[in-house]
């Protein structure tokens, strides 16, 4: 027996290992290693003794040593445009659920729409040996970086734009369908004098004419929104176009712009959520009550339109599904697939309040 001064130190446990899963499931190392990794071909029954073996022992992965041997790390690269907008918010949810789902965690960076930060997250993701990228691209033009030029190099596909010429994959939703019967909706309610509001990282200020590198998705808006003036009979007045910066300051500036012009609009189709924002900020400026003064609809559902007064109208595009789309996308390259695709989602027209009927 020790004196009270003496203290027995109980030694550490040792963490279990491969080999200790395995001999009490009653199976090869090279089996438990298939069957705590997802890979190979395994049993159910084995599988489920495998589990049950590593849950009674606290078996912990090393991610390293299995990543090594499959020559995979479960993660996948997230690069974004635009980090703060509700779309971005909600697909990265979509992307982080479906990654999870399948095993795989999720890194996401935010370039603001650069392509040099782009450029540098691409960089950054592939040196810490992504399995693949998802990336909102911010350039149709300078994309020479997201082309593969190694035969083992991650796979990239493209989320919300598209690059037109180029052997990417690219998961988007009908920008011009729902640029297109928001507009019609305006214009089926008697409004003519109509502006466009479209948000692009490609130009700091505002003007009329769209600027160089316009992403696809803000080309087939426009290009959705010009379809609908031509299929009524009516000529677009291109005073009525803003393509303005996407921050706060330069929307409701080109907002601002719009309203100034004598007829004033009735009517502003706003490209996306800093652009409806940019209409509000000038129209209360203005003093101009929404519906009555100044109709509005924008372009995805953030959850403040529906309790705005009144009730703000918009194309909602089915975002968490994007994102979930986007991953089964990647995982299809990540596990071998070749072939090449272009998804598209459907897009809705949730008509609200704040778009009068001047037919009356």
């Amino acid at each position: 027996m020790g004196s009270d001064g003496d203290h027995t130190t109980a030694k550490p446990k040792r963490a279990a290992r491969l080999i200790d899963v395995a001999r009490v499931a009653k199976v090869s190392r090279a089996t438990a290693a298939r069957a705590l990794g997802g890979y190979g071909v395994v049993t159910p029954d084995t599988q489920q003794r495998v589990l049950e073996a590593a849950a009674s022992l606290d078996y912990r992965v090393n991610d390293l040593a299995r990543s090594m041997r499959s020559g995979r790390t479960l993660t996948i690269g997230v690069v974004v445009a635009d980090i703060s907008n509700s779309f971005t918010l909600t697909s990265i949810r979509g992307i982080i659920a479906a990654a999870a789902g399948a095993g795989y965690q999720s890194l996401v960076l935010n370039t603001d729409g650069d392509v040099e930060r782009e450029r540098e997250a691409v960089r950054v993701l592939r040196e810490k040996r992504v399995d693949g990228l998802l990336i909102v691209p911010a350039s149709r033009m300078e994309v020479e970086h997201l082309v593969s030029t190694r035969r083992h190099e991650a796979p990239i596909v493209l989320l919300d734009r598209f690059i037109d010429g180029f052997a990417l994959d690219s998961v988007i939703t009908d920008d011009f369908g729902g640029a297109h019967a928001a507009v019609r909706l305006l214009i089926e309610r008697g409004h003519r004098q109509i502006g466009l509001l479209l948000g692009t990282a490609a130009h700091h200020g505002h003007q009329e004419s769209e600027p160089v590198d316009t992403v696809s998705t803000v080309v087939e808006r426009a290009r959705g929104a010009a379809a609908a003036f031509a299929e009524a009979g009516l000529v677009l007045d291109p005073g009525l176009v803003r393509y303005a910066g996407s921050v706060a300051a330069t929307a409701v500036a080109a907002a601002r712009h719009l309203l100034a012009r004598t007829p004033r609009p009735t009517a502003i189709f706003a490209g996306n959520e800093e652009m409806l924002l940019g209409a509000l900020a000038a129209a209360r400026e203005l003093d101009l009550s929404i519906d009555r003064d100044l109709s509005l609809i924008g372009f995805d559902d953030a959850p403040w339109l529906a309790v705005f007064q009144p009730a703000l109208s918009v194309v909602s595009r089915p975002t968490y599904e994007l994102g979930q789309q986007a991953v089964n996308r990647l995982l299809a390259h990540i596990n071998g697939e070749s072939r090449l695709r272009r998804v598209e989602l459907k897009t809705t027209v949730i008509d609200r309040g704040s778009i009068a009927d001047l037919r009356s």
